[in-house]
């Protein structure tokens, strides 16, 4: 019976309040990082955008992951409108930076979509990261996934370099608006 008793009292001294120089702290266990997350985000069709009328946007545009975590990307996309791209966005068609070098669209694994057939690009070029997003079939979804390891430390822009807002290139209205076509990726230790 002692030994219990000694063991029981372990513990309550270990979570017990501690107190130093005047200020009272709690002792308490931070709660490991996740060496895996996922970030779901979507592509909706429904936005109104002000001065700019109806345009896609993403949501949960905005996160925060840590160096050295694997992060999915699942992008779900209703977009069914195709923005092809062009010159030097053209490069945006191909998958990069990904664990695999490729991404899955709709389960099968590819490593680019066809310029014609893109719709919106998820990238991140201080970390290397592109995943195009392909044209939905109408009135359906498509999902797109995609898994990396960031490896440094920072707060990363993340664009969709699809011209699939206004103005005379496509690149205005929704593609420089924080929380539609462009949103932050923060990189933590």
């Amino acid at each position: 019976m002692k030994a219990r008793s000694i063991k029981l009292a372990a513990v309550v001294l270990a979570t017990a309040p501690v107190v130093a120089a005047g200020a009272v702290n709690t002792v308490t266990a931070s709660a490991a990082t996740p060496s895996h997350v996922t970030e779901v985000m979507k592509i909706l069709t429904t936005g109104k955008l002000a001065g700019s009328g109806e345009q896609p946007k993403f949501t949960n545009s905005s996160w925060t992951v840590h160096k050295g975590q694997t992060v999915t990307v699942k992008i779900v996309s209703f977009d069914d409108g195709a923005a092809a791209l062009m010159g030097k966005y053209m490069k945006y068609t191909k998958v990069m930076g990904t664990s695999t070098g490729k991404e899955t669209v709709a389960g099968k694994p590819v490593g680019m979509v066809s310029d014609i057939n893109v719709s919106h690009t998820f990238t991140v070029v201080g970390l290397g990261f592109n995943m195009p997003i392909p044209v939905a079939p109408t009135g359906k979804s498509v999902t797109v996934v995609a898994t990396f390891t960031p490896n440094k430390v920072g707060t990363f822009t993340w664009n969709c370099f699809a011209p699939c807002g206004t103005g005379s290139t496509g690149m205005s209205g929704a593609m420089k608006t924080n929380d539609w076509m462009t949103g932050k990726i923060k990189v933590v230790k």
